[in-house]
């Protein structure tokens, strides 16, 4: 049986329900028309919203899936049924965060490694308090900025303990000289990051200078997260002001996958990097 967590099971379900249903050419109303149900039910199975254990097993049956698969799959959809509760299913951080936002906090919980691509400011897992607050205090009422400041200082013990989250951080020139806050903010959050790079073994942070000119997917921040079980595939979480999108498909994970590594390759490797953020720090200390 596989070590995977909860929230990766739920997808390694719902992605065998996609895959072995496109293969035989059914469509999602097809696939509903044989099962007796609506094509809503079939949308949520395959999205992993619900799963009754009875009805994945007909619909794998339907699409010819192994037995194996079918055992393996109908067991994930009875430990799902064995946690939960009747009702609405809290997930952490559901009430004070958007659906797809408290998804991710759940895999980025089960990862062993994020690489996270960010041009403009500081990623939450390595923010000060301080420069959290400003940022989201920027952005969110004034009600809701105590709770989300929490929310994002309680992620950050990710990065320490027995089994530290390995974080590797793409990070545009942009986001040392955006002042975020005021000056003392940011002297204090640029040497949180030059602290980060010195002492943390499971951090890497490499500065994407301005010189290196256009990169691959300009304009957008996205983080790849990946997991201990290698049955598990990378999983694609990018954001904006009004969308968040969880992918694991695999053409669309190795197209972000590639485009991640160029622009690692692009950046001034960590020791480089480390002088520019001191060199940053210290232009706002005089």
């Amino acid at each position: 049986m596989s070590n995977s967590g909860r929230s990766m099971r739920r997808r390694r379900l719902a992605r065998a329900l996609r895959q072995y249903r496109a293969a035989t050419g059914m469509s999602g109303e097809d696939a509903a028309k044989a099962l007796l149900c609506g094509s809503g039910t079939v949308s949520r199975m395959e999205n992993g919203e619900s799963a009754e254990p009875l009805r994945v097993r007909d619909a794998l049956r339907l699409y010819g899936a192994p037995e194996a698969v079918i055992d393996e799959m109908v067991q994930i959809a009875l430990d799902g049924r064995k946690r939960s509760k009747p009702g609405v299913i809290r997930r952490p951080y559901q009430d004070v965060v958007p659906k797809r936002l408290a998804e991710y906090y759940e895999l980025e919980d089960e990862a062993e490694m994020a690489s996270k691509l960010e041009g403009e400011f500081v990623p939450g897992l390595i923010q000060t308090e301080a420069y959290a607050r400003a940022l989201i205090g920027a952005g969110e009422p004034d009600d809701e900025v105590d709770r989300l400041v929490s929310i994002r200082m309680d992620r950050k013990r990710l990065l320490t303990g027995d089994h530290p989250l390995r974080f590797r951080v793409a990070l545009g020139e942009a986001a040392l000289l955006t002042a975020v806050g005021g000056l003392k903010v940011m002297r204090e959050q640029l040497d949180h990051l030059a602290a980060l790079a010195r002492e943390a073994p499971n951090v890497q942070i490499r500065v994407l200078p301005f010189s290196a000119g256009t990169r691959p997917a300009l304009g957008r921040n996205f983080t790849i997260l990946s997991f201990p079980d290698e049955a598990d595939p990378d999983v694609i979480f990018a954001e904006s002001v009004t969308y968040f999108v969880i992918e694991d498909e695999a053409e669309e994970v190795e197209r972000f996958r590639n485009a991640y590594n160029r622009i690692w390759d692009m950046a001034l490797d960590e020791g480089r990097s480390a002088r520019l953020i001191a060199q940053a720090a210290s232009k706002l200390k005089r």
